[in-house]
């Protein structure tokens, strides 16, 4: 794993709905559980579940706190808001306007259902973008990969 996409925190710091490395794999958190050792000289544990970014699967592991622990996998994410030019319905491109005024192409809906529709946010996306609808669209950018996670009206426009 590329250490300039992550950096390391200590389980304290972990809160929902954040974002953590469970198995190597960045999810979104959804459980935060520390397991109370079984004896007074047991090692500290905590037990993660989140879903995949990308994916939507479930992941669980449980982290050893003790013996050599140097902090916990956090994935490094931006958030940044563009302005819908164009949506590609087929593939999913978007077109995006930056604040500065360039253009950003490099950004695609998320699938659903093992990859035959769009996400929630994508099915809305393209239906009101169809409608004629001027858009804002939330982007963040997670281990190098952009998923859109919010769609609003475009108040500017």
């Amino acid at each position: 794993m590329a250490s300039e996409l992550t950096a390391k925190i200590q389980p304290s710091e972990l809160k929902k709905p954040g974002f953590c490395m469970i198995r190597s794999m960045p999810c979104r958190i959804t459980e935060i559980e520390h397991i109370r050792p079984a004896t007074s000289t047991g090692h500290k544990r905590v037990r993660l579940a989140g879903t995949h970014v990308f994916t939507g699967k479930k992941s669980e592991d449980t982290v050893n706190l003790t013996a050599g622990f140097h902090g916990h996998d956090v994935p490094l994410t931006t958030k940044a808001v563009y302005s819908l030019m164009d949506v590609d319905a087929g593939t999913g491109f978007l077109s995006l306007l930056t604040d500065s005024g360039e253009a950003k192409e490099d950004t695609a809906l998320s699938r659903a259902d093992g990859g035959k529709t769009w996400d929630e946010i994508g099915v809305e996306l393209v239906r009101r973008f169809d409608a004629g609808e001027a858009l804002k669209v939330a982007v963040l950018t997670i281990m190098e990969k952009d998923i859109v996670v919010e769609v609003t009206k475009d108040t500017d426009a």
